[in-house]
């Protein structure tokens, strides 16, 4: 392994975040039942894999399990959990060694066009070809499969597809007899009346913070209003009436939010939330252990999960997203082991036992229909309806290979506007321009 890599992984094993590492500490897995019917039952032959995975649900069931699991496969498993953009960061590195420094990665389907452009991933089209019986493509939920592909090319097999999703304090909302809202204007309503700084209670919980976390945040408005970033030839589309739009409802959840919510991420918002410091946040559905089996929070069983409301007269629409497995192409004869423990991992037995362990965010429908985990995952009965109805996609953050600066660029022109030092109808403008300008260069 290189000198640099070593370097990022010391930086990204202290960057994890506080509100998983709490719960690594206080979470309580379920008893080790082992998974049904495992495929090739010691298929390792004592070998170790070697996994770089985010600090989401599926790595802490995966944390939980990996003995158990290690022992079915017939080795061993080596997982290191690292931040949001770490893994990014790391992968990226990993790929410009000669030989990988581990079996699987795990990506964002919205690194799907990066990481394809790059080369970055082995395709598994073959393998799953071969192998079809037993992958069951077709048991995978269709969003979240398609979402680890880049230009016909399978990159990856989903671990965890789940929507962000409004959460709201049922108990709050009963007693104050209001219904959830279903606009960005009832939303500030609500978020208006429930708002108490005195009481250390906020309205409304959100990513502020500068950069990819606000940069998401603003793509997910963007699709509030009805406006995608990129027009149908792929140019941007953010200096629109409905961007512009878009930028003032940003504006006006300040005053509904906590202070510092411009330093607030996806680990912040929901751990606020937990403790009652806001009525409401957007987070994503597979994070609801943190309010909903984490011992300290003070909302477990109170908690509503939502649509995410549009814009009066928009189409209703929540965004999907889905965290994948997926091959390091530089890993060599490797690949021997690396594929038949991915096949088995993302299995249906295996992925039923992974959420038993804690993983929220069901890959397969196989999975979705158990009545025990669907009880135990109440977000994902609203997943479920969202999904029948028409309402999930995934639009509203393009795959493409711009996107982590797309990002970065909505993340940090839109962060200066909310902190009052430019118009939304600037900060529009200023997106448009520097966005113009990494369509017009050769993607990296």
């Amino acid at each position: 392994m290189s000198k640099r890599l070593v370097s990022m992984i010391a930086i990204g094993a202290t960057a994890l975040a506080a509100a998983t590492l709490f719960f690594f500490k206080s979470y309580k897995p379920q008893p080790d039942l082992p998974p049904a019917a495992p495929v090739a039952a010691g298929f390792l032959h004592g070998q170790t894999v070697r996994m770089l995975i985010v600090g989401d649900p599926f790595s802490i069931a995966l944390r939980a399990g990996a003995r158990e699991l290690g022992r079915r496969a017939g080795g061993s498993i080596e997982i290191e959990v690292v931040g949001y953009n770490d893994v990014r960061r790391l992968t990226l590195l990993n790929a410009q060694d000669q030989h990988s420094a581990y079996d699987i990665v795990s990506f964002d389907s919205v690194w799907a066009g990066e990481y394809g452009a790059a080369g970055v991933l082995l395709p598994l089209n073959d393998w799953i070809k071969a192998s079809a019986a037993t992958i069951r493509p077709d048991d995978f939920l269709e969003i979240g499969y398609r979402q680890g592909q880049f230009k016909g090319r399978q990159l990856g097999l989903p671990i965890q597809p789940h929507p962000e999703l409004l959460w709201i304090r049922r108990d709050l909302f009963e007693k104050a007899g209001l219904a959830a809202p279903r606009t960005t204007d009832e939303l500030l309503a609500v978020a208006k009346r429930f708002t108490q700084p005195a009481q250390g209670q906020f309205g409304i919980c959100w990513n502020g913070q500068r950069g990819q976390a606000l940069g998401q945040q603003m793509a997910h408005f963007y699709a509030a209003f009805g406006q995608p970033l990129l027009d149908a030839g792929g140019r941007p589309t953010l200096n629109t009436e409905r961007g512009i739009a878009a930028a003032r409802f940003a504006q006006s959840l300040l005053p509904f939010s906590p202070p510092d919510v411009l330093n607030m991420a996806w680990d912040q918002r929901p751990v606020r939330f937990a403790k009652g410091g806001c009525v409401m946040t957007y987070e994503w559905a597979a994070r609801s252990y943190l309010v909903e089996e984490d011992p300290g929070s003070q909302v477990a069983g109170r908690v509503g999960y939502e649509a995410a409301p549009h814009a009066p007269g928009a189409k209703p629409v929540t965004s999907i997203g889905t965290w994948s497995l997926g091959i390091p192409a530089n890993i060599g004869a490797r690949r021997d082991i690396a594929w038949p423990f991915l096949a088995w991992l993302t299995g249906s037995e295996i992925e039923r036992w992974l959420a038993q362990q804690g993983n929220g965010g069901m890959p397969r429908y196989s999975v979705m229909r158990d009545p025990a985990l669907a009880q135990r995952y109440p977000a994902f009965q609203a997943v479920a309806r969202l999904g029948s109805a028409g309402q999930l996609d995934d639009w509203m953050r393009p795959a493409v290979p711009q996107w982590p600066a797309l990002a970065d660029v909505l993340g940090s022109v839109y962060h200066d506007m909310l902190r009052g030092e430019s118009t939304p109808e600037q900060a529009a403008a200023r997106a448009q321009q520097q966005a113009d300008a990494l369509f017009t260069a050769p993607a990296k």
